[in-house]
């Protein structure tokens, strides 16, 4: 049977050799342990086939936005992500897509690093703004995209700020649900694999991630999906914060 270390490298044979031979090359002097590390855990990442290889990209490129210092790895990754089968379209709706969870300024420098790695492979990508002209309607489209996606869960939060701040709720409404959750570029599971791989790598967002991993079974992820899910970010974030996302994880799956 395979080693992980086998699976990784064959993996990198098949989609990006030059990328992580760079990589090894770069550690060889003073760390060639390391590379090790990081080919034997895309070996054993990689090697089950709950999530695709799509999937798992989008997951690590929502979560190295959300930590936003990583720009080198980002860019290596939207790279993978392309040779993987996401689209440029997608790269840049991940990054629109985690503005809620993880601000503007670090949305907007993923951007930049996709424009960078577009321009350099002569990518073009015309997006349009799809609901500019639907504005006036994003408050009901928002309220039904919140009652479809998290259901009582996101109901009970909206709730919770309307006596200390009532804006927050409706910026939860209109922008997050009318706006963002409620363009094309993603089908609702790559959201929602998207959100968690946002989430557990910022760590402390707990009650947030709560919500998430309610409407990520709501849209049709099952147990085992959400699981590799958090796994998957535990290269990028640290064994600590991916248990805290499992133990919450395990707590939703015991109340179905």
């Amino acid at each position: 049977m395979n080693s992980p270390y086998e699976i990784g490298r064959k993996l990198f044979q098949e989609t990006d050799e030059e990328g992580i031979q760079g990589v090894v090359n770069g550690l060889s002097d003073v760390s060639p342990h390391i590379s090790r590390y990081i080919i034997e855990f895309y070996g054993q990442v990689f090697s089950n086939p709950v999530l695709t290889y799509q999937q798992r990209e989008m997951i690590v490129i929502s979560a190295l936005i959300s930590l936003g210092d990583t720009p080198n790895q980002l860019k290596w990754h939207m790279n993978f992500g392309l040779k993987v089968g996401i689209t440029p379209n997608e790269i840049i709706e991940i990054a629109t897509h985690c503005i809620p969870f993880c601000g503007f300024p670090r949305a907007l420098n993923a951007v930049g690093v996709a424009k960078q790695l577009f321009a350099e492979q002569n990518i073009e990508v015309n997006i349009e703004d799809e609901l500019l002209q639907n504005v006036g309607e994003r408050r009901e489209r928002g309220l039904a995209k919140l009652q479809e996606i998290d259901g009582k869960h996101g109901d009970a939060v909206v709730d919770s700020l309307a006596d200390i701040a009532p804006l927050l709720a409706e910026q939860i409404i209109d922008f997050a649900f009318g706006e963002i959750y409620s363009r094309s570029g993603l089908n609702p599971k790559q959201r929602q694999l998207v959100t968690l791989g946002a989430l557990t790598v910022q760590g402390g967002c707990e009650p947030q991630l709560r919500v998430h991993l309610n409407a990520a079974i709501r849209v049709g992820l099952t147990r085992e999906e959400i699981i590799e899910a958090l796994l998957q970010c535990s290269p990028y974030t640290g064994f600590p914060k991916v248990l805290n996302a499992i133990t919450v994880a395990k707590e939703i799956f015991l109340s179905h």
